[in-house]
């Protein structure tokens, strides 16, 4: 809700920690920003169950809330002096929440084969030992 002046001054401190243009360090906060909120969405509507892969409505959904939400941040800014709304932002959007889901999923994914690993190693383990104490 900051005016257009405070959000130049502040994107302008970014974009010169990191070394690029205005213009592409708003872009690159639109798209952190939703992608953490597509990440977030689908980690609360997959539910309290973590064994289990995301199903379509776990992708879909925080696709369409990050995308929603996009589109009324962007309506929301054309009520604020200085600044305006884009259909590119939305895109952006859009296509961060998108990312946000894959990054979650590939997480999911990594999650459970590094949970299987785990699992098996402590499995042989746990056998060794047990042999070990017959052998006793």
């Amino acid at each position: 809700s900051h005016n257009g002046d405070v959000s130049d001054t502040e994107s302008t401190f970014f974009a010169n920690i990191f070394g690029i243009s205005n213009a592409l360090m708003r872009k690159f906060a639109h798209f952190i920003l939703f992608g953490a909120l597509g990440y977030s969405c689908t980690s609360f509507i997959k539910g309290l169950n973590p064994l289990t892969f995301p199903k379509h409505t776990h992708v879909f959904y925080p696709v369409i809330i990050a995308t929603i939400y996009g589109a009324l941040d962007e309506v929301h800014q054309l009520t604020i002096a200085g600044r305006s709304g884009s259909a590119q932002d939305v895109l952006i959007d859009a296509l961060a929440g998108i990312a946000g889901v894959l990054a979650y999923i590939s997480y999911f994914c990594f999650y459970r084969i590094w949970k299987a690993k785990r699992a098996a190693i402590k499995a042989v383990i746990d056998e060794q030992q047990e042999n070990a104490k017959i052998e006793l």
